[in-house]
């Protein structure tokens, strides 16, 4: 296992966020909390010269950080949950932090939000989920299947198609948790195709070790800044500033796409970075 740092200050809403939540975030004149709520649906083609034949054309939908409770009403998430279903991707892979605690985690499971997609729906804990007590982790797995979900924590699964093999990879929270690299690395060895799913990109410079063994990482955490000017954020989530705010980069040997998530954390805001889910079409590169 990945020996940890200090463990990330991870908390539900303060007082301020609180006071803000109840103005009108549907008035466009509180523009970063209405912004807050502008969920958008992001469509990106990947294009892969390591991607197996049988797999192209793989739709896969990609949402991080819904954070609900106090800024994100059950309402809002069975909205969000229709948008993804009703995107018809092959796979939904869910990026982690359900809830402002790990507690809140569990309620959100609890409401069986119901995500379906025909390949399956794979999730990830993030920090936020990963609150003590410890034994939440449990329950947290336990919630996720019943919901027909399966968790992608310290695991790999692999999906056949003809002969090829592709496998999605997750590890428990960089922070918060106990991730196992070693032993997700070792599972998916014999893969054609990994798409390798931790909760918060600052875990990929610890990949660095093992170059090669991801094709594509999906990560959160980030918020693409939450509040950013000139696409940098005042403050930033990230041991590594604005090394990871969002979008595509190359790292560890592989393709590294950073989403700005769908809630918000700390403040109901966002400013110069949008909502976002994302419908990504994977393609074979076809040589010339």
């Amino acid at each position: 296992m990945i020996a940890r740092s200090k463990k990330k200050r991870t908390r539900g809403p303060g007082l301020l966020g609180r006071l803000l939540a109840l103005l009108p975030a549907s008035c466009a004149l509180f523009y970063p909390l209405y912004c807050a709520q502008q969920l958008t649906v992001d469509r990106q083609t990947y294009v892969s010269a390591a991607l197996p034949a049988p797999f192209s054309g793989l739709t896969i939908t990609y949402l991080s950080d819904i954070h609900y409770g106090t800024f994100f009403s059950e309402d809002r998430v069975r909205s969000l949950v229709k948008t993804v279903n009703d995107l018809g991707s092959d796979l939904i892979l869910l990026g982690g932090d359900y809830g402002e605690t790990s507690q809140g985690a569990l309620d959100f499971w609890a409401l069986h939000p119901g995500f379906s997609a025909p390949m399956g729906v794979f999730a990830v804990a993030g920090n936020h989920d990963r609150t003590p007590p410890e034994r939440n982790l449990r329950l947290l797995r336990e919630s996720m299947e019943a919901d027909g979900v399966t968790p992608l924590i310290n695991d790999v699964t692999c999906l056949m198609r003809s002969d090829a093999t592709l496998a999605l990879a997750g590890v428990d929270d960089f922070y918060n948790g106990h991730p196992d690299l070693k032993h997700v690395i070792k599972e998916c060895a014999t893969a054609d195709f990994t798409i390798f799913l931790p909760h918060t990109p600052d875990i990929l410079p610890e990949c660095a070790a093992f170059e090669g063994f991801f094709d594509l990482a999906l990560c959160g955490h980030t918020h693409g800044g939450q509040v950013a000017i000139g696409g940098r954020p005042l403050l930033s989530s990230s041991r590594y500033g604005n090394r990871y705010v969002q979008g595509w980069l190359r790292e560890s040997g592989g393709d590294v796409f950073i989403s700005p998530g769908v809630g918000v954390s700390g403040l109901p805001v966002r400013l110069g970075t949008r909502a976002q889910i994302h419908q990504i079409t994977l393609y074979t590169a076809v040589n010339p």
